[in-house]
């Protein structure tokens, strides 16, 4: 698209499972890529090099961007050594595939989240672990986007900044800022207006959906773009404020037909793409409209 400084992209499965499906979505909406997730029935994790070969040449046949891929790398236990070392080669394996797909990302977590508030010293582990992924992406020109996640031990912008600080200054690592995702963690404050400040200095990618808090309670469930808590517009202006030319991807999670809570949290295969895509070009339209209304 132009007008913007922003590139937009959806995340395949919140179209469909079925490839086609994704990129004649992704062109009609004149969109610049693709975040490939899960597609086929199978979780990025679990695609084959056939899949990844049939992803490539479509999406570069459209003209389309592969912006980033969104693996669950050290969604795990901090404490267990044998899953780290299972995450560890699952990135070598997620940066194999990037790089089949001409991607420039590699998402990955800061391990599973054990309390409302997590403690300073398991967000430096955490970080620790994450640095040893950084040799292999550097070789390979891969960007590890460590992804803000309610569920694991950084969700919050000020968590993340903990992790982003501890960890090497590095080209090769970025944040993936998702403002909605600080709606599912306990507290009050206000994504927008006070986290992505504290992740700025590292931002990388951008994903938008949108939800709402009862109070201090944490969100539950994903609403229409442009309906819940997120003030949008504001994050809009601030990115194009502070220079940010990178890419925004659709991230829808509602649906007109409501996902079970499981589903919702566990995004891959044919029961989460569901009745995806007319709730997609609901917030597809949002989006695009609020990345207009900057010009």
């Amino acid at each position: 698209m132009s007008g913007h400084p922003f590139s937009l992209a959806i995340i395949t499965d919140e179209v469909s499972q079925e490839l086609d499906a994704v990129i004649a979505f992704a062109k009609e909406f004149h969109l610049d890529g693709i975040e490939l997730r899960s597609l086929f029935g199978r979780a990025f994790k679990d695609l084959t090099p056939e899949d990844i070969s049939l992803v490539a040449k479509a999406a570069a046949d459209a003209g389309l961007t592969v912006c980033g891929c969104a693996s669950p790398v050290f969604k795990c236990d901090l404490d267990s050594a044998a899953d780290i070392a299972i995450h560890q080669d699952l990135f070598k394996r997620s940066v194999d595939k990037a790089l089949a797909l001409k991607s420039p990302m590699v998402r990955i977590f800061t391990f599973l989240r054990r309390e409302a508030f997590t403690k300073r010293d398991h967000l430096l582990r955490a970080a620790d672990e994450i640095a040893k992924l950084l040799p292999y992406a550097e070789q390979a020109g891969v960007k590890i986007g460590v992804e803000n996640e309610a569920s694991c031990l950084a969700g919050t912008g000020q968590e993340t900044r903990t992790v982003m600080e501890h960890l090497p200054q590095h080209s090769s690592l970025g944040v993936v800022w998702d403002p909605c995702n600080v709606l599912y963690v306990e507290g009050q404050s206000d994504p927008v207006h006070s986290d992505f400040e504290a992740i700025r200095p590292w931002l990388a990618h951008v994903h938008v959906k949108d939800a709402s808090r009862e109070g201090e309670r944490p969100a539950q469930t994903c609403i229409e773009l442009g309906t819940g808590e997120i003030d949008f517009p504001s994050q809009m202006v601030l990115l194009k404020k502070t220079g940010y030319q990178g890419w925004i991807s659709l991230e829808t999670h509602w649906r007109t037909v409501a996902l079970d809570a499981e589903t919702q949290h566990l995004p891959a295969g044919y029961g989460f793409s569901a009745n995806a895509e007319p709730a997609s070009r609901i917030c597809m339209a949002h989006l695009q409209s609020m990345v207009a209304d900057l010009n």
